[in-house]
């Protein structure tokens, strides 16, 4: 079995790609890849248990030392798994994805995912095979006792009043205990972790949370922060219960970290341009980089930057540790808010607004057949006249006002086409025209 890590770990439907099999040589082969003593988690997914009791199964059998923290947000085993000096982290989740989906996230010793060119070869030929020694490994639970802590340090003047939406996911019991201990008044919906997300599904998106701004809406709340499944992500909505476009909730947040630093700022290739006019005149310097947290931390790395943002809500801040973090990144957008003495409509009025699209097109393995000058040259014609064209993360063709980009997903069989624009309806029409692009190129034509 070979093992592919894309840009969030390892992920698929259960029982199709992932499996116990999966499992169960992940067990026996990340001891030797990364060392013997081991943290493990895992989100609420009814399919995680079983995936747990596999993955033991065979790491204990190759003498793993494994302290297992149960059901858990995946920052906090990030976190743990630095702070108890372990050799390495296994997160059982699929994050954002649908509940018939699980997978696994593997972080190092210092609680960073594995790049997504990581290649785990885990069988061998039965010929080659050598005798298997039998060794008794341990295993004992964990609290994310340090990362509760550290989180709940973060320091406020005064009281918040904030609703929480957990999804119904492995955020439900860590972070309204956090944000009590720190803001204050907090309200929490689909508390309850499930792994069937009843409450809202996993990913929270502008649809999803409309029972979160109503309630924010109704209660006079500050503020709202969704979570999606296993808190790497998070969402706000702002105290009038409106869902801002969460690329001006990152715009907001570097315009105020620009008042005390001039970066390195990383953002994904994806993210708005008024995540670039957010910073105009601050002289701080924004980097587009690939999509997925991995990719982002080699480019925070790379440029020695402290903070890395997606428009998903998946934020770095590297200076506490180097996972994205929803619970963290809701905390100090609060507190930076708390600085500026400032609400959040308020923060994201200073941000344009533009008009994006985002769509995906399930493709199966048929993205391997795009012929990438047929597909550019396509895009061009659709995005118009002086329009440039960036083949470095995607494909991404940009005019003055407007742009796309299409880019494989790195966790599911699809490809993302974002498109965005500063003229009403153009957005659309060009991811519209782009989606039609792609099927005739596909059947190769134009």
């Amino acid at each position: 079995m070979t093992l592919q890590f894309g840009s969030s770990g390892i992920r698929g439907k259960y029982a199709d790609s992932i499996t116990p099999e999966t499992a169960f040589e992940l067990g026996r082969i990340l001891p030797k890849a990364l060392g013997p003593r081991l943290a493990l988690g895992r989100d609420p997914r009814h399919s995680g248990s079983v995936l747990r009791a596999a993955f033991l199964s065979s790491a204990l059998e190759a003498g793993t030392e494994v302290t297992d923290y149960g059901m858990i947000p995946t920052p906090a085993l990030a976190y743990q798994t630095r702070g108890i000096e372990a050799d390495g982290g296994v997160m059982i989740t699929a994050s954002h994805n649908p509940a018939e989906y699980n997978g696994f996230k593997i972080f190092n010793s210092k609680g960073e995912s594995l790049e997504d060119s990581t290649i785990l070869v885990t069988d061998t030929p039965a010929k080659n095979k050598p005798k298997q020694e039998y060794m008794q490994g341990r295993v004992r639970g964990g609290e994310p006792e340090a990362y509760t802590k550290r989180l709940s340090s973060i320091p406020f003047k005064k009281k918040w009043r904030v609703v929480l939406d957990t999804g119904n996911g492995g955020t439900g019991i860590l972070a309204p205990e956090i944000y009590r201990a720190t803001v204050g008044n907090v309200t929490a919906i689909n508390s309850y972790p499930d792994g069937n997300f009843p409450g809202r599904g996993s990913e929270p998106t502008r649809e999803s949370i409309a029972t979160l701004s109503k309630i924010v809406g109704e209660m006079k709340a500050d503020i709202g922060i969704a979570f999606d499944g296993d808190g790497d992500r998070f969402y706000v909505v702002d105290e009038k219960g409106s869902c801002p476009l969460q690329d001006r909730i990152l715009g907001s947040y570097l315009s105020f970290l620009a008042r005390d630093s001039k970066g390195p700022f990383i953002v994904p290739i994806d993210a708005s341009m008024a995540v670039d006019e957010a910073l105009q005149g601050t002289g701080a310097k924004l980097v587009r980089g690939p999509v997925g947290d991995a990719k982002l931390l080699a480019e925070m790395k790379k440029e020695g930057a402290s903070f890395a943002g997606e428009p998903s809500g998946a934020w770095i801040h590297s200076e506490f540790h180097p996972c994205p973090d929803g619970i963290l990144s809701g905390l100090l957008y609060l507190n930076q808010l708390e600085q500026q003495g400032s609400s959040v409509s308020r923060a994201v009025e200073a941000i344009p607004e533009y008009y994006m699209v985002r769509k995906s097109l399930s493709v199966s393995k048929s993205a391997s057949r795009l012929d990438p000058k047929l597909l550019s040259e396509g895009l061009e014609k659709i995005v118009g006249k002086n329009s440039t064209t960036d083949s470095t993360y995607g494909l991404r063709v940009s005019s003055e006002d407007s742009w796309v980009l299409v880019r494989e997903s790195g966790t599911e069989p699809v490809l993302r086409v974002t498109a965005e624009s500063k003229r009403p309806s153009v957005a659309g029409r060009i991811v519209k025209d782009t989606l039609a692009l792609i099927s005739r190129v596909l059947k190769g034509r134009t």
